[in-house]
Parts: structure tokens; sequence; C-alpha cells
């Protein structure tokens, strides 16, 4: 038969005990790191993940994650949360954590900018008339006959 150690229960122990763990401090710190981070990273990362993973952290949990990691794992969360975001394109790794933190407390995504519509090039041509039909127009001016 074979035994199964329910994982989370140890990091809460861990957690909740830090002096018995004192010995694999720096260990703790890096392994917990590299799990926000893969959580982070996770293909199933959605908006609403977003917000109970910062949830859980708590609000200075969360910016002091932000403030250890680098702008390029800011840039992939906000892809996730936020794609059409102007802060992503700008690349300011401030304005990337202030606005993650804005998200996480309930600010809504970026919507997806609309389209402008094409604008026809050249001159358009009247409707009923030979250069409708393709037909050549000589340039002649044509004057009213004297009265």
């Amino acid at each position: 038969m074979r035994v199964v150690i329910d994982s989370f229960a140890v990091l809460m122990a861990i957690g909740s005990n830090p002096s018995a763990f004192h010995a694999i401090d720096e260990l703790v710190r890096k392994q917990s790191l590299a799990l926000l981070i893969a959580r982070f990273k996770h293909k199933s990362l959605s908006l609403g993940d977003f917000r109970v993973i910062c949830g859980a952290l708590g609000t200075e949990g969360t910016e002091l994650f932000f403030d250890t990691v680098d702008s390029n794992l800011l840039k992939v969360i906000c892809k996730k949360c936020d794609p059409h975001s102007s802060e992503i394109r700008a690349g300011d790794t401030e304005a990337l954590k202030l606005h993650l933190v804005a998200l996480a407390k309930g600010r809504e995504a970026t919507a997806k900018p609309s389209k402008p519509t094409k604008v026809s090039k050249g001159i358009p041509k009247a409707k009923g008339t030979s250069a409708e039909s393709g037909a050549k127009l000589t340039h002649t001016i044509t004057t009213k006959p004297p009265r």
C-alpha cells in the first residue's frame, strides 16, 4: 500500500511553526517563491484565479512578491489577466505593479479596443457617371455660349 503525504498540510505546518523549521529557512524561502512563480505562470491563470491568489497572500504579501520578481513575469501575469492593458506595451515595471495590485483589489480589466472602420483610399466615384463604368473622360473645359 502506497502512503501519500498531504503536501498542503506539511506546508501549513511549516508556516505555522517557523521556529521548528529554522534550519531550512533559506530552502523554504526559495521554494515558496518558486511555487508562487509557477502558479502565476500557469496557463490556466485567469483574472478570477489571480484575485483569489492575491487575496490569499494579502495586499502586503502580494506587493512584496511583485517587488521580488522581474518585469518579464509581471508582463506575463498582466497579459493573462488584462491582455488589453496599456501598461504591457509601456513596459514600466512600477506601472505594471500598480496595475496588478489594482486588478487584485477589483479593478475591471481593460476592454478590448474596437477596430477603426476602414477608410477607402482614393477619390470616390460618382454613381451613374461614365467614371463608374470605367470609361475614360477627356479633360476639356466647357463654357457657356455668349448671349
